[in-house]
């Protein structure tokens, strides 16, 4: 697949070079009657140090740091260019369907740093098929930050999904898909993960204004496991809602926030999705969700049009520590984010920022662990 997909690119791009006209505009926009296509992407490198705790991957997520904190894992450092990405977007202009849109986008996040999608989707009508972002996912509802998962408790991830985003009038949207059911579960003896058969459903209103934005979401899931000694299918429901947002109350200052809270929804929260608790055992006999949530608020202070600070808080965790069957004492519970960055666009294409994280993982039995990070990241963008 991954060879099929660069030899695609490397066929189609010099074959649209020579068949196109090259706007005068940019060099890597390309005009064929009603058709463009612009080729994008990314540089971006990250030199990162942590101290007094570490996490062990290039993503800062709470729950994968020790707690408490092992000695042997205190500090680390390392230098990472595989969230680089390359985009091709390709708008066809047509009668009957208006606007057809189709976008690729890949980087090097991969396992091994292999070469993957990242978005593959045609849309038109309003209509969207293919991977993209979920309908859970508000990407302007958390400030900036150099650490590409950002606050532990983000709705983030792609997903493949067939999609409607309708216009109400007056800023007002609304969206409805259908997603790929995979979830993250947790089993134990008698348990078994299998395939799933219903896919997610996502719905959310928003509103856009000059001030900023707000958005209400919500999610029906039908989570299935196996239950081995009777060879039973057994569904439970996992029900989400979630308000995000930005707002403006001054020309330099932005707020944002983002809330989640609900049951059997672990893979809509970064923290929790990498432990796996969408089903958790409840008791000998059944699994079940667990009260889940996600909070975060953000800010960012523009000192000039090309320099800027953001800082982040965030939590996210289960409701409570009760009510398992299995709880271990090394069972993560809670954790907490807080980031402040500096970023300054020093030319039109290139960003440089810095940036401190902390983060602290609690677990079932109160036991505490954290980490810090400082980083510094040199960006390209074509």
């Amino acid at each position: 697949m991954k060879r099929i997909l660069l030899t695609s690119i490397l066929v189609i791009l010099p074959l649209s070079l020579l068949l196109s006209q090259t706007s005068e505009k940019s060099p890597l926009l390309f005009e064929s009657g009603k058709t463009t296509a612009k080729i994008g992407g990314t540089i971006r490198a990250v030199a990162f140090q942590d101290f007094n705790g570490t996490i062990m991957n290039y993503e800062f997520i709470n729950s994968t740091m020790s707690a408490p904190n092992s000695w042997d894992l205190m500090s680390r450092n390392s230098i990472d260019a595989s969230a680089s990405r390359f985009s091709v977007k390709i708008t066809q202009k047509t009668e009957s369907l208006g606007n057809i849109d189709v976008y690729l986008e890949t980087d090097f996040r991969g396992t091994n740093e292999a070469f993957r999608i990242r978005h593959a989707y045609v849309s038109f009508k309003g209509f969207i098929f293919g991977q993209t972002w979920s309908f859970m996912t508000d990407i302007p509802a958390n400030a900036p930050t150099i650490d590409i998962q950002n606050v532990n408790s983000r709705t983030f991830f792609r997903t493949p999904l067939i999609g409607y985003v309708g216009n109400l009038g007056k800023g007002w949207t609304m969206g409805v898909s259908l997603e790929l059911p995979k979830i993250k579960i947790t089993t134990a003896t008698g348990f078994k993960a299998i395939n799933q058969k219903i896919p997610d459903l996502p719905v959310y209103i928003q509103y856009k204004g000059s001030k900023g934005h707000i958005k209400l979401t919500g999610a029906v899931r039908s989570l299935q496991y196996g239950y081995t000694p009777s060879n039973d299918i057994v569904t439970e429901t996992g029900l989400g809602v979630q308000l995000s947002g930005t707002f403006k109350p001054a020309p330099t200052l932005t707020l944002y926030s983002q809330g989640i809270y609900g049951k059997g929804i672990a893979r809509y929260i970064n923290d929790l999705a990498a432990q796996n608790m969408d089903l958790l055992p409840v008791t000998i006999t059944s699994m079940g969700t667990m009260p889940m949530y996600g909070l975060s608020l953000g800010a960012k202070l523009d000192f000039s049009k090309s320099v800027y600070a953001t800082s982040t808080f965030s939590v996210a965790g289960l409701e409570k520590n009760d009510g398992l069957y299995l709880t271990r004492d090394n069972d993560f519970f809670k954790g907490n984010y807080f980031s402040a960055s500096l970023f300054w666009n020093t030319y039109k294409n290139l960003t440089m920022a810095w940036e401190y994280i902390h983060g602290t993982r609690i677990n079932t039995n109160d036991v505490k662990g954290n980490a810090n990070r400082a980083q510094f990241m040199v960006l390209y963008s074509f």
